[in-house]
């Protein structure tokens, strides 16, 4: 009969074998389900340059098949919550890892670095962290397509080695302005989103000559600069959302001859002055607004009023947010001299006493 410690010796052997499978197979990643056979989509994956550094075992890998030509990392972040398990896309995890595939989507992951490979065409890091963009100004990229909106981004000049762009998507970032060099070689880019960042002024001269669409939208822009602007080409120029209080028609169809849509809601303009933009603008044919065709049925809210089922910010009196706004600091100053003068007088009046 065979003694309890033979039989745990014979299983020692065993629980060593499951153990290093166990431990091996948890840096091995599966393509999720029915995303095969161009793409490939994994949940989760882990990665810490710092700890592959220290320790080249823990190198994740993928696996997938030689048809895969775009990975998608997902990351289940309000279930991980305090969990970061990927915190930089570096040329390791793209060109080791993830076998150098030509489009990548990276969402939800919290990345900070974003290191740019040089064979990659398409890339998608929306909704990240990302504060730091590196590239290499000796090298020949690639990329076509990029979205990096929804980040932390405040400078993006090291984007301008990517001369192959088409597309770039910056909407939703921290950034205040634009390097002026940095679309000095940017000769294929058409299409440049910049929504929802910090513009209160902006330069157009800086802009690649071949631009097609540029969206401004919910910046705090007051006016727009536009001598000596010329994008012959550019046929979409969304403004909603912004602190205009008017528009040179003139001068925006001189810098701007092919424009087809200008969408300019939500503006802080006059009720005159955005009936006089609109007349202009439904006269030369081009579009005013995004979206289906305007059915009467717009609602704009209580401090907003409609022209042509557009809303605007403004007041509908031409001037009175103005002089509306200087009887108000009158009153305001009026009141708290009046306060002072009376406690002096009290406090007179009691020292009297």
């Amino acid at each position: 009969m065979t003694s309890p410690a033979a039989s745990m010796r014979r299983f020692i052997p065993l629980l060593v074998l499951i153990t290093l499978w166990s431990d091996v197979s948890a840096h091995v990643y599966q393509c999720e389900p029915g995303t095969a056979p161009t793409l490939c989509s994994i949940w989760n994956l882990q990665y810490d340059a710092d700890i592959v550094t220290k320790h080249p075992d823990r190198l994740p890998s993928v696996n997938y098949s030689s048809t895969v030509v775009m990975v998608q990392l997902l990351y289940e972040r309000y279930y991980y919550t305090r969990h970061i398990q990927l915190k930089q896309y570096d040329l390791t995890l793209h060109g080791t890892v993830l076998r150098n595939p030509s489009s990548v989507q990276v969402r939800d992951y919290r990345l900070r670095q974003l290191v740019i490979p040089a064979k990659l065409q398409m890339g998608d890091f929306t909704n990240n962290m990302i504060s730091e963009i590196e590239t290499d100004p000796t090298e020949t990229y690639s990329l076509r397509y990029l979205d990096l909106s929804h980040n932390s981004l405040s400078k993006v000049a090291t984007l301008g080695v990517l001369v192959q762009l088409q597309t770039l998507n910056l909407q939703d970032n921290h950034i205040l302005t634009l390097e002026p060099n940095m679309f000095t070689r940017m000769n294929n880019l058409t299409h440049l989103y910049l929504s929802d960042n910090q513009f209160g002024t902006f330069d157009f001269h800086t802009l690649p000559k071949g631009l097609n669409v540029l969206w401004l939208m919910r910046n705090d822009l007051r006016d727009l600069t536009l001598t000596g602007i010329l994008l012959s080409r550019l046929r979409e120029l969304n403004l909603e959302a912004n602190s205009l209080s008017t528009l040179d028609m003139a001068a925006l169809f001189t810098a701007f001859p092919a424009l087809e849509a200008v969408p300019i809601a939500y503006n802080s303009i006059a009720k005159t002055e955005a009936t006089r933009i609109v007349t202009e603008l439904k006269r030369r044919g081009v579009a005013y607004y995004i979206g289906l065709e305007r059915d009467g049925s717009v609602d704009c809210d209580s401090d907003e009023y409609s022209v042509d089922d557009v809303c605007f910010s403004g007041s509908a009196m031409s001037g009175w947010p103005v002089v509306g706004e200087a009887i108000f600091l009158l009153i305001v100053a009026a009141l708290v001299v009046g306060m002072f003068v009376y406690s002096v007088r009290w406090v007179w009046h009691q020292m009297a006493y």
